[in-house]
C-alpha cells in the first residue's frame, strides 16, 4: 500500500510539472511584480523587446501591438484564449520612452521597462541576447522567438482557431 501512495505522489509531481516549466512560472512571477492585473490564464504571451534608438525594433514592437490587439481575445488553439502582449523597453530615459510611446501610438500600459525582467527572460529562457519577438504558450513552450515584421501577424494567426 505504501509504495502505491509512493507511485501516485510521483505521477502526480510528474504531472503538475508537465503542466508548466519552473522558468515559465518564474517569468509569469517577474511579470505580476511589475504589474500584478496581469491576467495569464489560458492566454499566449508575446513578448517584444525595443529600445527607441533601434529602428528596427521599434517597427516589430508596433508590429506586435497592432497584431496583439486584433488576437487579444481571440480564441486559441489548445485552449488558450487570448493574449498578454509585454512590449518590454530597454531605455534608460523614461523621457525618451515616453516620447516614442506616443509617437508609435502604443498604449502606455503594456510598456515595461524593468530590467530585471530582462535579465529574467534571458536567464529563464536560456537566451544569449534579447531577442525581438518571443511568443509562449499557455505552458511555458516557446512557439516562436526572433520573428520577423512579416511573420508576427502569420505566426500569431497559425495559433488561431478557426
Amino acid at each position: 500500500m505504501k509504495t502505491f501512495f509512493v507511485i501516485l505522489f510521483a505521477l502526480l509531481q510528474i504531472q503538475l510539472n508537465a503542466q508548466e516549466p519552473t522558468n515559465f512560472t518564474a517569468l509569469k512571477q517577474a511579470i505580476i511584480n511589475v504589474n500584478p492585473e496581469v491576467d495569464f490564464a489560458n492566454k499566449l504571451v508575446f513578448i517584444s523587446v525595443w529600445k527607441s534608438s533601434d529602428f528596427e525594433s521599434r517597427e516589430l514592437n508596433k508590429e506586435a501591438f497592432r497584431v496583439y490587439k486584433i488576437y487579444k481575445d481571440a480564441k486559441l488553439k489548445n485552449g488558450e484564449k487570448g493574449t498578454v502582449f509585454i512590449s518590454l523597453n530597454l531605455d534608460q530615459d523614461s523621457q525618451i520612452t515616453e516620447i516614442t510611446t506616443r509617437k508609435d501610438s502604443l498604449d502606455k500600459e503594456i510598456i515595461y521597462t524593468n530590467a530585471t525582467l530582462l535579465d529574467e527572460l534571458k536567464s529563464l529562457y536560456h537566451l544569449q541576447t534579447a531577442n525581438n519577438t518571443i511568443l509562449i504558450d499557455k505552458t511555458g513552450d516557446v512557439k516562436y522567438t526572433n520573428l520577423s515584421k512579416d511573420q508576427i501577424f502569420v505566426s500569431l494567426r497559425s495559433l488561431i482557431t478557426r
